[in-house]
């Protein structure tokens, strides 16, 4: 089938570091871009210097989020919410997709791999199990099916690292090794786990938003192979010219960090889960897309480590 091309689109819970990349890659691609979220003021810091359209709107409102994408023709659910807020994902996917319904746009969501669990057989693909699984696990689910029994397409990215990424185990990881910290690694060390450069992973999106066959139907993007934690360490000694130790923190150590940090202890029902090997099985996306821009780990996380070096000296 034909590429589509869109005017503009328009990107909800633009404020992460999902929905800024995905604006960049459009913005490249000569897309006119309208970002979305809930507190204009941050829409203004974050894409200080672009030219997007910024619209404040809450996604549980409907009125609000129908007027924010009006006149657009892709519509991206680029929402993630913090753990105390994860039980609207449901209730902001159904804003979505009737806001979508009533404009007559496409929609694309950009989700995590958290549906898929518990993992049964890896490498993970599309056509794994979606059952079972903590509540947060669920409601990602729910969010997902209800977009794509609206027609959307659904992207499920693995746990991602890179440039405004703040909240993945990875980037913590190596946030620790730039602050001087040893880089606590969840689970042990050894056993290789697949990440996505968030950058590449919006590339591919921006991409595959423009493939009919994206509609409907779920797609997998892959990240740049497993490396393990012990990996990670030595790349970002190397660059950052300095001693880098890592710690393994299992679930016994974590569990009694998190009797003093409430980020952990919200974190904690995920643990099982990220202590585990995972991989995935990118197959289905690129038979329809190709070869995509993949930068590998020994680029990706000197390119993260500068970021938050730069980020940490103007803090």
């Amino acid at each position: 089938m034909d590429a589509i091309s869109f005017d503009r689109i328009a990107i909800v819970g633009a404020g992460g570091p999902t929905g800024f990349h995905l604006a960049t890659a459009m913005l490249d691609r000569g897309t006119e871009v309208r970002v979305i979220g809930r507190h204009l003021e941050r829409l203004t810091t974050v894409y200080a210097g672009l030219d997007v359209d910024a619209v404040a709107a809450d996604a549980t409102d409907l009125r609000a989020t129908t007027a924010a994408v009006n006149g657009c023709d892709l519509v991206v659910d680029c929402i993630g919410l913090p753990p105390e807020q994860m039980h609207l994902h449901p209730e902001t996917a159904r804003t979505i997709a009737a806001a979508v319904s009533r404009s007559g746009a496409r929609c694309l969501q950009v989700s995590s791999f958290w549906s898929y669990l518990p993992i049964t057989h890896l490498p993970l693909t599309e056509d794994h199990p979606r059952e079972g699984g903590v509540h947060y696990v669920q409601w990602r689910r729910k969010a997902e099916n209800t977009l794509q029994k609206a027609g959307a397409a659904i992207v499920n990215l693995p746990d991602f690292f890179g440039p405004r990424v703040h909240g993945s185990t990875l980037q913590q990881a190596l946030a620790d090794a730039v602050a001087g910290r040893p880089m606590n690694w969840i689970g042990e060390t050894a056993p290789p786990r697949e990440y996505v450069f968030v950058p590449d992973a919006m590339n591919t999106v921006a991409a595959l938003a423009c493939r009919p066959e994206a509609y409907g139907n779920r797609w997998i993007v892959a990240g740049a192979g497993p490396i393990s934690g012990d990996e990670v360490t030595e790349i970002a000694k190397a660059h950052l010219g300095y001693h880098v130790t890592l710690r393994a923190a299992g679930r016994w150590m974590l569990w009694l960090a998190s009797l003093f940090s409430k980020p952990l202890r919200q974190f904690m029902p995920m643990v099982p889960d990220y202590c585990q090997r995972i991989t995935y099985d990118g197959s289905k996306l690129h038979r329809l897309l190709g070869d995509q821009r993949v930068t590998p780990y020994q680029l990706a996380i000197p390119r993260t480590l500068d970021w938050l070096r730069d980020s940490e000296s103007t803090t």
